[in-house]
């Protein structure tokens, strides 16, 4: 959800910020249904909250590797990222154990305090997803979740972890090692689950398939030079490919055809720029607050009354003041966090430029 190329860092002439601002957007509408109430409308088959998350994936497979590529250093990698997840991940777990669980728990506050449960909330901050505090949300149609999205918050560190182990091995200098992973995780998921008729099907595995979009992702980064001078011939030829998949592919690797498309499109399109898109982030990137902050406002309405509102009002207040916390938390958590990245020393950049120019 949160990653930046050392590039995309200091220029934002691209339209990565609209459509991580429209995945962030997706996940909220398609998680406004369920804790509604209502039955959450499907999009190829795929619920719009889950095709959001793919395209945060898609567009972090592709950042992160570039990043990596571009300074290949273990600690400066994982500060780069620490400082993106963390400070804003920290801020919004106390909040919700601070602020939100003491003005709605149906518990006394001596007693919500002193709970095992209130404590082990506080686990999310260190990427053991709990999802409870104590007598919150426990009348809500999604009951007790304070904050559902988190849990992919781990999956995506993961592949943060991988990635950095694979680059630290130097396999990241090839350009084959991405797309052998891919193709890799693509055969596991096929193999997983063709299951013949009347057999138990296997639990659906998320880091599977976020893990190949992320795959995808820094397939695409390490292949970029070669498609980045004609990205809409290139976006094409994904969607092409992608439907053909589709229509001719073996099950249940055809099923994720969309999820593919999708992926490479948000990838393809955010790399291009374009008048409007490109000056979406210009106030700051808003989608990781989004995307950290939606889910605890939509419960808090509902137990508001907002079931009784209309789908439509309680969306907008929903937006409103989900933005206006993702506002907050860029402006005084997280840009100031990004202020600490480190640089690469210039002088590893001269020596990497004199080996080249050598080579």
């Amino acid at each position: 959800m949160a990653g930046l190329t050392h590039a995309a860092e200091t220029t934002r002439s691209n339209n990565f910020d609209a459509l991580r601002l429209a995945a962030a957007l997706l996940v909220i509408w398609g998680h406004q249904f369920p804790i509604l109430g209502i039955p959450t409308p499907l999009i190829a088959h795929n619920e719009p909250g889950a095709l959001g998350v793919v395209m945060f994936f898609a567009i972090s497979g592709y950042l992160v590797t570039l990043s990596w590529r571009a300074d290949p250093h273990l600690g400066r990698f994982a500060l780069r990222r620490g400082l993106r997840i963390w400070p804003g991940l920290t801020v919004a777990v106390l909040m919700c154990v601070l602020i939100l669980g003491p003005l709605v728990t149906t518990l006394e506050l001596r007693e919500y305090f002193s709970s095992s449960g209130t404590l082990h909330y506080i686990r999310n901050v260190w990427l053991d997803t709990q999802f409870v505090l104590p007598g919150v949300f426990t009348g809500n149609p999604i009951a007790h979740s304070v904050n559902g999205p988190l849990w992919t918050i781990p999956l995506e560190v993961g592949c943060y972890i991988a990635l950095a182990l694979m680059g630290t091995m130097g396999a990241m200098r090839s350009r084959w090692v991405a797309p052998v992973v891919l193709l890799a995780m693509m055969s596991t998921l096929q193999r997983r689950y063709s299951i013949p008729t009347g057999e138990p099907v296997p639990e659906w595995s998320f880091g599977l398939q976020y893990g190949m979009v992320f795959a995808l992702g820094s397939t695409l980064a390490v292949w970029s030079d070669y498609w980045r001078g004609r990205i809409l011939t290139a976006a094409v030829l994904w969607t092409v490919s992608c439907y053909a998949l589709h229509l001719w592919g073996p099950q249940p690797i055809a099923g994720q055809a969309v999820i593919l498309g999708l992926g490479g499109l948000a990838v393809l399109l955010g790399q291009a720029s374009w008048p409007l898109l490109r000056n979406v982030g210009r106030s700051g990137d808003m989608s990781y607050g989004l995307y950290i902050y939606a889910f605890p406002v939509q419960q808090l309405l509902v137990t508001w009354g907002a079931q009784h509102w209309g789908f439509s009002p309680a969306l907008i207040a929903t937006l409103a003041a989900s933005f206006t916390l993702a506002a907050l938390s860029w402006h005084f958590v997280e840009k100031p966090a990004l202020n600490f990245k480190p640089q690469r020393p210039a002088n590893e950049s001269e020596s990497k430029a004199s080996r080249a120019s050598v080579g």
